[in-house]
């Protein structure tokens, strides 16, 4: 299939052909025809020569006399060379010394043509007839042709031909070529591009047809495009909602799958079904649901965070995909906040309505790895919602359903026991390993359940720590510590207390300031106070922590490095942070009495005395380890040996006790 440039080009050629070939034909016989007459003019001319030297001459002596006549006609005649008389071989006359019998083609042949014939001659011969008395004598009239002016005009008429007829056109040709490329090529070829790929749209064109052209291209598929993405819409949007369908969710899902599975990620499955929906569309019509599951859409659409997906997939059923949360807790906390959302009392055409919702979840890849499955389990889960009496929500695992449950239960829990007054600080007596002596207390939470009695840190520390919940406990824990110091040093018990400080704690705007103008309120002395961090505070470095640490400690409150070992131990943070106590862990404690644990414990003994740091233990529990301590020169120990966490009450007796003891 030939382009329009290529068939431009042939159409040219086949029409240069023509034309070259007729004018070439017309060139050459128009040569012949010059050479015609320039033969026949020099024949002429020659013969009357002939007629005037053979009229002036008496004898063959008597030619000479005509030299000056034919010195004129050779001079004026470009395409003569010389003029000669030839008495048979013999030169009589020669107006060119230059030129001898070698210069002469006598007896040649004529060519048939007269260009060929003109450029093949050396010389034209005349007969000069004339009578010596009553003898008739003859001589030659020769001229010597100048080839050279021959040859130089047919050569210029030939370069005028290839001028005119052949460079001139091959320009004019490329130009045209141009043109056509220009206004007609690079808009077909737009036009091609915009009717493949439906990308640009291209700009107006030069040529009338060319523009109508693309003008009636860009209205058709303008249509065409607003036609397939109606179609599109249309066929993957619920029509009374607006929001997908079940095709637009299966194709979703199937994307996300593809993309979990590459990068191993999790994503949640959300079956919701609004409660007792048909009682409304029974009890108020069709039209009151119909614009009550529109105002349901919109709440969840606006509930929803910008990644997640939200498809209606039956006539009160809906589907939710949530591919990214940190934990079942943040995802518990979505779903709750949706179905509080569609709780609220609604008001739709004057009619109030109440209405709740249940919810069953399924993960992948956990629950299933496909569509259908997921769907199928979410489902599962649902109905299991309303069996437990709706307005709720339900795994479709029962462990993890009941995991996450109990984490929700706890966190509510957890909040409302501060509120209640259920958590106490126990205190744990710090002993100076010498003198036998208490010097300090470490701080301790406890919550005490009215209903489930002491429940341990360790299940509820890591969710307050999980959920920012710490930040509110913290600030009670402080302030709890302090009111205590007083209080004992009004007793006379002048001991230092350790708080323990979270990271997000330190991470908090202004914490330090805010620590300090507690002190300064209750007018506690800073060095009564030691603040507990772990490890994983100095690996986070963070500026905000560094400079908290740096003010409270430049205000005289000492700083303890907790479980220090256990993460990711450095010279540099100790270098770095202002440390004033290192605490060995009770798990390195349990191991002193091998070879390696040894190690380590003194490894770190000698540490922290090369740094001049103090070294307190922790979990010390038996007399041998008290005295493995002393041999090693540690500072301090706590331990279930002396004494595990005491409230309030209990350690006021017990410290007594011990100062009675030591003075007996």
């Amino acid at each position: 299939m030939l382009s329009i440039q290529r068939f431009t080009l042939l159409i040219f050629v086949v029409v240069s052909v023509i034309f070259y070939a007729l004018f070439t034909y017309y060139f050459f016989k128009q040569e012949e025809e010059m050479a015609a007459v320039i033969m026949k003019t020099l024949r002429n001319n020659i013969a009357e020569t002939a007629y005037t030297v053979a009229k002036n001459t008496k004898n063959k002596e008597s030619v000479i006399t005509s030299r000056a006549a034919l010195d004129r006609i050779a001079a004026s005649n470009h395409f003569i060379k010389a003029i000669l008389v030839l008495d048979d071989k013999d030169i009589l006359l020669n107006t060119d010394p230059h030129c001898g019998m070698d210069a002469l083609s006598l007896g040649d042949d004529e060519e048939k043509i007269p260009a060929k014939q003109l450029l093949k001659s050396k010389s034209l011969e005349q007969e000069i007839r004339f009578y010596e008395g009553k003898n008739a004598v003859k001589l030659t009239l020769v001229y010597v042709l100048e080839h050279e002016e021959i040859d130089a005009h047919f050569i210029n008429n030939q370069i005028e031909f290839a001028l005119y007829f052949g460079f001139i056109p091959i320009f004019i040709f490329l130009l045209v070529l141009w043109f056509i490329h220009f206004f007609v090529s690079i808009p077909l070829e737009k036009l091609r591009q915009f009717a493949y790929y439906h990308s640009k749209v291209p700009s107006a064109f030069k040529l009338k047809e060319l523009e109508v052209i693309r003008y009636s291209m860009v209205d058709t598929f303008t249509r065409l495009e607003s036609e397939k993405e109606e179609l599109y819409l249309m066929a993957r949007t619920d029509s009374l909602s607006g929001l997908a369908n079940r095709n637009s969710l299966y194709e979703f899902v199937e994307r996300l799958i593809a993309v979990s599975a590459r990068n191993e990620d999790e994503f949640a499955f959300l079956f919701l079904d609004i409660d007792h929906f048909k009682s409304v569309n029974d009890s108020l019509g069709h039209n009151v649901g119909d614009e009550l599951l529109k105002n349901i859409a919109s709440i969840i659409k606006k509930t929803l965070r910008p990644n997640d997906f939200i498809a209606r997939v039956g006539g009160d059923e809906f589907v939710l995909i949530i591919p990214e949360y940190k934990s079942y807790f943040e995802l518990s906390n979505i779903i709750e906040r949706i179905q509080a959302h569609l709780a609220r009392p609604w008001v739709v055409q004057t009619h109030p309505i109440h209405i709740n919702s249940s919810v069953g979840v399924a993960f992948y890849p956990k629950d299933a790895t496909d569509y259908v499955s997921l769907m199928k389990h979410a489902d599962i889960a649902m109905y299991e919602a309303k069996k437990l009496g709706r307005a709720q929500y339900h795994f479709f695992t029962e462990a993890l359903n009941k995991s996450v449950q109990d984490t929700i239960t706890l966190n509510k829990n957890m909040r409302q026991a501060l509120h209640n007054g259920e958590y106490q600080l126990y205190y744990q007596p710090k002993v100076d390993i010498l003198s036998g002596t208490i010097v300090g207390v470490e701080a301790l939470l406890r919550w005490i359940s009215p209903k489930k009695g002491i429940i341990s840190p360790d299940v509820f520390i890591p969710l307050a720590e999980d959920n920012g919940f710490i930040v509110e406990l913290g600030e009670w824990i402080v302030e709890e510590a302090l009111s205590q110091c007083l209080e004992w040093k009004a007793k006379n018990i002048d001991i230092n207390i350790s708080i323990n400080i979270s990271i997000k704690q330190l991470q908090e705007t202004n914490f330090a300031m805010n620590f300090i103008a507690k002190l300064e309120e209750k007018n506690v002395d800073p060095s009564q106070i030691d603040i507990e961090i772990t490890e994983y505070i100095l690996v986070d470095q963070h500026n905000e922590s560094l400079n908290s640490l740096n003010l409270l400690h430049d205000k005289g409150i000492s700083i303890s490095l907790d479980d220090f070992g256990t993460g990711y131990s450095s010279l540099s943070y100790l270098k770095r942070f202002p440390i004033d106590y290192l605490k060995i862990d009770r798990s390195f404690m349990d191991d002193y009495d091998s070879e390696d644990g040894a190690i380590f414990i003194e490894t770190i003994v000698k540490m922290g005395q090369t740094l001049h740091l103090k070294i307190i233990a922790e979990g010390v529990e038996k007399q041998t380890q008290l005295e493995y301590l002393k041999n090693i020169g540690c500072d301090q120990y706590q331990g279930y040996y002396y004494s595990k966490p005491l409230s309030v009450s209990d350690f006021e007796i017990f410290y007594k006790a011990m100062n009675l003891s030591s003075v007996s």
